[in-house]
């Protein structure tokens, strides 16, 4: 049995109101499907079928203030409550204190640990690589997490050979800066996922332009990027087999709501695939997805 991990920066579920809420009048026709033909809000989240599980979940994590990255990611990779570590949310890169916690346990280490094949799917361009070297490059506490389990980070070949995907999914902004790369569509990067995920016991895919839409809350850009990821999850679900979960989460709401900026909206955790249900009942908040990703592929 294998996971593929895809989280989504700043994907809330907003209010059920379509003067707020893009979900409600976006097209997407693969989320809608996966979650029953409506659109999941902050008033009636939870959705489970034969196929999929929908959990709303709590990223605040008891914490006053408006959820944020650095501790959001923070926490969904370890388990630790790190906002109530710092006694703050806190974002969008991770300090001093959260780099240490990211150096602990965290779901690749303890994978790794056990033996079990552990890949972080996102390419990176050469500049990334240069700016690593020189301790310059900024880094999401998920890519912190990865570097502290020793997982690769994949780069412009592992991208040209369709054994890594962009952030920016379709290569089209990496070919704008010269680089020599297929122009690929959602869907068949979604594809690339999958075929990746089919050869390890956990990979993951890090997507931050939900987050980013968010804050533009520009209507032409925010539709443009929905359809993307309704496109990319399409491409996974055409690819995966039977022994493949499916698990799309993320650290804070924000894209959900036209309002700039993040929200204390529930994320929505939604699981795909063999055994969705038995891994769903351990979820509740961000602190419960590493533990119980851990504990399902041991069992395994």
């Amino acid at each position: 049995m294998r996971i593929l991990l895809l989280f989504f920066d700043g994907w809330g579920l907003g209010a059920d109101d379509p003067a707020r809420n893009p979900f409600l009048t976006a097209p997407m026709p693969t989320w809608r499907e996966l979650v029953g033909g409506g659109v999941p809000t902050n008033a009636n989240g939870h959705y489970h079928s034969a196929r999929a599980t929908l959990v709303p979940t709590d990223a605040t994590l008891g914490v006053p203030g408006v959820p944020q990255s650095a501790t959001g990611q923070t926490a969904l990779f370890t388990g630790i409550n790190a906002p109530r570590v710092l006694g703050e949310h806190l974002g969008p890169y991770p300090n001093a204190a959260l780099r240490e916690i990211l150096a602990g346990a965290n779901l690749f280490q303890q994978l790794v640990a056990a033996n079990r094949r552990v890949a972080f799917a996102n390419a990176y361009p050469p500049i990334f690589f240069e700016r690593l070297a020189r301790n310059k490059a900024r880094r999401s506490a998920t890519a912190h997490a990865v570097h502290a389990a020793n997982v690769r980070y994949r780069d412009l070949n592992d991208l040209r050979a369709g054994r890594a995907v962009s952030t920016f999914v379709t290569n089209a902004l990496w070919r704008e800066h010269g680089a020599d790369v297929p122009l690929i569509t959602a869907h068949t990067a979604g594809a690339n996922l999958a075929r990746l995920a089919h050869e390890n016991d956990l990979t993951v895919f890090e997507y931050f332009l939900t987050d980013a839409a968010g804050h533009k809350a520009d209507p032409s850009y925010t539709a443009r990027i929905l359809a993307e990821v309704d496109q990319l999850l399409a491409g996974v679900l055409d690819e995966m087999r039977d022994d493949l979960m499916v698990i799309t989460t993320s650290d804070h709401g924000n894209i959900e709501d036209w309002a700039k900026g993040h929200t204390r909206n529930p994320v929505p955790t939604v699981l795909i695939g063999a055994e969705h249900a038995c891994l769903a009942a351990h979820i509740h908040a961000l602190t419960d997805l590493t533990p119980a990703i851990v504990a399902w592929l041991s069992a395994k």
